[in-house]
């Protein structure tokens, strides 16, 4: 390295030389000779593994050299053609730089062939192009893209290349600040950084995700840092990680000692002294006028104007990519980036003795902006910081058609800004609070099965705050008709028969920042058929599945970005066209990052479900991403709700809640060993009676079909009360208080009485065809306990259905069901109770043991006595057939 002086005057003669190479304008041009500071190196890189090569090329060397004080940049790069795909992939050089400010200089470009070069430096080969990649975020930069396609590149080439940048943003000054990248998505055989500064600089270097220290040397009046490595580590892309992680390892570097530094060169760079605003001057006036002279309309009605009026256009080029126009400029072109318009908000403000200034923010770092060292270099965009009334107000002026109150404005969740006030030194967390909520009503009158008519379904969305500001921007940008087009677009992904039967209405409360939109669509057939299947509908929580992130479940290190802030309630109320028998389900995913709840349950003839989802972080750890895979995955499993037309019933088994079932098995074996004991219970008997006694017959026989279909339609009820479903007790576990006590209590009460039901029955069917004596007593009694089962059982449906805001009171047709049971059972009872008949059916006693030789003796006796009156009658009278036995069973 020589001295800084025969630096300069090299530099000078370079310099010259480059200019009488000066080809196709642009500041572009071509120069064999390499600048003379330039460090050899020597090449000792190793080839990566084929796993770790990208697009069928890598980077053999990567050798990057800043001399500050000359301001340049060298870059020499090796490419090394490994496959087909690298031929296609890396024949092309391509470098991007301004000419507003940089002169780039190409030294060689050199294709290796079995390590025999050939030349392919020639200016008339490139093509000086126009770089806008952001011109569809309207922001003209002003940056070309030299451009070269080399031709015979072959599989097992080597691409050489080398070039110089020369020149910096004049609005930066002479302090200087850099971030050096030594790693990539990619692995490099060999890296070199080096980086020669004069003595007197004082830099901060920090390095991020390494420890190593540059290598420094000084000599003369420079000092030089260096950084090498060979055989650089390869980083996968990962789906879905936040702006502001960076595993790869870099340094950054800064003249600026601290933060205090950079707010005074902002300030300076957002400065226009002296300047004669008499347009602005007169839109205050105006604003003055509208807002009636009050402060708080003032700001409001400012804001809006800045961001409505004042549309979104950047014109970045040279210092203007960080310095604003001037806001009278702004003003009256109409137009500006993010940094003009801030600028133009503030002076509004300040000229009505509102406190306002401007914040750089880095949206990519976010939260991690304090973790650098100071650098203007670090942020991106600028936003406005309102102080009145002792309160901060953080306002994006890029942000189009938002509404509400001033201090109500969503602000981003940029995480940190350095606002630009005196005696500010560091940065902040930025005011950013989520208060919008989507709220989603879907109606579907169901059609049943027949065709003959469509189902109608009515969407009612209601959006608030960020929210509505979002569909503000949406309708403003796309207009109703094209709104109403993408609306169906969306609902016939899901149901492909949908068409509009209205216009969607629009309904925007500005003052409220409430936006109510209104659909209305008719689907023909809804019902799907597939072979061997039932007619069938889906519906969806649909919102809610667009916010979940839908990655594959692997181990993780990498942080995961979530969608947020998220706020979704959807609601599907489906007026079925027939009473079903549906289980009702619940469930609830629940972390510190997000929040997910589903329930589903009946009121009448309607079927409703809810679903709802919150996240409350931006992103989540690796760590938890395996957890968040899974929560998803139940969550996805939630959001389909399939309806079955013929096959609609479930079993208690599905679902059950296992503790009710035992309590009920448990009530069956008790009272069955309780009713076992009446059955045995011994009972003085009537020969006389059993001898004339009648068989089951006439209306009884209607008690005997009652009876022997009990058993199968108590089982029915049991499934269709809802007491032995796990889904049940979970809404019941969600009351407090009284009501969890009282509708567990009822619940409970139901089990035990369908336990007591079937085992009563199963007794009463032993004793009817037994024709027990006891049968008709014991079956009045259970018919009293019959009605005390429909009279609580009516209670207690009009007190869940109060707990779970349906109609108190049951539909007609199950209030005419019970009256017509509680008929029955006092028909009956009467019956039982004054029936001839029934006291001569019902005749015989337990245990048939005791009476069944003395009943056989007595009809012996019967039968003798018989026969013995016949013969004495026959001698004298003939035949007498007036006292033959009765009894058919004889």
């Amino acid at each position: 390295m020589k001295n800084l002086f025969n630096k300069h005057c090299y530099c000078l003669i370079f310099s010259l030389s480059t200019l009488l190479c000066y080809g196709q304008g642009k500041n572009f041009s071509v120069s064999r000779n390499t600048p003379p500071w330039i460090v050899k190196i020597n090449l000792n890189g190793k080839q990566p593994k084929e796993k770790d090569i990208n697009d069928g090329y890598y980077s053999a060397l990567v050798d990057q050299q800043n001399q500050v004080e000359l301001e340049e940049n060298y870059i020499h790069v090796i490419r090394q053609i490994v496959s087909d795909a690298g031929v296609q992939n890396g024949s092309q050089i391509s470098v991007t730089y301004d000419p507003s400010y940089e002169k780039l200089i190409f030294h060689n470009i050199t294709i290796w062939r079995n390590n025999k070069p050939t030349d392919k430096l020639d200016a008339s080969k490139f093509k000086i192009l126009q770089n806008e990649k952001n011109l569809s975020r309207f922001i003209y930069s002003g940056t070309y893209d030299a451009y070269l396609i080399l031709d015979d590149v072959r599989k097992g080439d080597r691409i050489e290349y080398s070039y110089t940048r020369k020149g910096t943003n004049p609005i930066f000054g002479t302090k200087y600040a850099n971030t050096f990248y030594f790693e990539n998505s990619s692995s490099a055989g060999q890296r070199y950084t080096n980086l020669i500064v004069n003595k007197s600089r004082s830099l901060q270097l920090k390095n991020f995700n390494f420890k190593t220290a540059p290598k420094i040397t000084e000599l003369g009046g420079l000092r030089m840092y260096e950084w090498e490595s060979s055989l650089t580590d390869t980083y996968r892309n990962v789906d879905y990680t936040p702006s502001w992680y960076e595993p790869f390892k870099y340094t950054q570097v800064t003249e600026y000692q601290n933060w205090e530094e950079v707010v005074d060169w902002g300030r300076k760079t957002n400065s226009y002294p002296g300047l004669k605003t008499p347009l602005l001057d007169k839109k205050v006036t105006e604003l003055l006028r509208l807002a009636g002279n009050k402060p708080e309309k003032y700001i409001q009605l400012a804001v809006r104007f800045v961001q409505d009026e004042i549309r979104y256009m950047g014109v970045e080029m040279g210092v203007y990519s960080q310095r604003p126009n001037s806001p009278e400029k702004v003003l009256q072109q109409r137009y500006g980036d993010c940094k003009d318009k801030s600028l133009l908000l503030i002076y509004l403000l300040n000229k009505a003795n509102v406190n306002a200034y401007m914040s750089y923010i880095d949206t990519y770092s976010g939260k991690n902006t304090t973790d650098f060292l100071p650098s203007p270099m670090l942020f991106n965009h600028a936003v406005v910081v309102i102080e009145h009334k002792q309160s901060k107000i953080w306002i994006d002026p890029t942000i189009s058609y938002q509404r509400g109150a001033y201090d109500s404005i969503y602000f981003p969740n940029y995480g940190q800004g350095l606002v630009l006030k005196p005696g500010v030194k560091h940065p902040e967390s930025v005011v950013s609070i989520a208060t919008g909520k989507l709220v989603s009503n879907l109606v579907f009158d169901l059609a049943d099965t027949s065709g003959k008519k469509a189902t109608i379904l009515t969407i009612k969305s209601t959006y608030t705050d960020n929210y509505a500001d979002d569909i503000r921007s949406t309708i403003a940008d796309e207009g109703q008709d094209d709104l109403q087009k993408s609306f169906l677009e969306y609902i016939t992904k899901y149901y492909p028969d949908a068409e509009n039967i209205k216009p969607i209405a629009i309904d925007d409360n500005e003052e409220s920042n409430t936006i109510n939109i209104t659909e209305c669509y008719q689907i023909e057939d809804i019902w799907k058929k597939e072979d061997g299947e039932d007619r069938h509908v889906n519906f969806y929580g649909d919102l809610i599945y667009a916010e979940l992130r839908n990655i594959k479940p692997k181990n993780r290190t990498e942080p995961m970005s979530l969608k947020f802030p998220v706020n979704i309630e959807e609601n599907v109320f489906i007026n079925l066209p027939k009473a079903w028998s549906i289980e009702e389900q619940n469930k609830r995913v629940e972390t510190d990052n997000y929040y997910f709840e589903f329930n589903s349950f009946i009121r009448g003839n309607q079927l409703r479900l809810n679903y709802s989802y919150r996240s409350m972080k931006d992103y989540i750890e690796g760590k938890d991403v395996k957890a968040y895979v899974k929560d998803t995955k139940e969550i996805k499993d939630h959001l389909s709700f399939y309806l079955s037309w013929g096959n609609n019933d479930t079993s208690i088994a599905q679902n059950s809640n296992p503790y009710l079932l035992g309590l009920a098995i448990l009530i069956f074996l008790i009272s069955g060993i309780f009713f076992t004991r009446i059955y045995q219970k011994k009972i003085e008997f009537n020969l006389e009676q059993m001898a004339e006694s009648r068989s089951i017959g006439g209306w009884i026989i209607f008690t005997a079909i009652i009876l022997s279909l009990s058993p199968i339609s108590i089982i029915g009820e049991a499934n269709l009360s809802g007491a032995f479903s796990s889904a049940t007790w979970q809404w019941i576990s969600s009351l407090k208080g009284s009501a969890k006590f009282l509708a567990g209590a009822y619940y409970t009460i139901e089990v035990i009485a369908i336990a007591l039901k079937m085992s009563w029955v199963i007794l009463l069917l032993f004793l009817f065809y037994n024709r027990r004596t006891s049968f008709p007593e014991r079956y009045i009694q259970y018919l009293h306990f019959l009605i005390c089962v429909v009279l609580i059982r009516f209670v207690g449906d009009c007190y869940i259905n109060f707990l779970a805001e349906r109609p108190v009171f049951p539909d007609t047709t199950t209030t005419m069901t019970r009256i017509f049971a509680i008929g029955f059972c006092v028909l009956w009872i009467l019956c039982y109770q004054r029936s001839n008949r029934v006291k001569e059916t019902f005749v015989f006693t337990y245990p048939e043991v005791l009476w069944k030789k003395e009943l056989i003796e007595y009809k012996n006796s019967q039968i003798s006595a018989y026969f013995s009156r016949q013969n004495h009658t026959s001698e004298t009278k003939g035949p007498d057939l007036t006292n033959t036995p009765k009894d058919e069973n004889v």
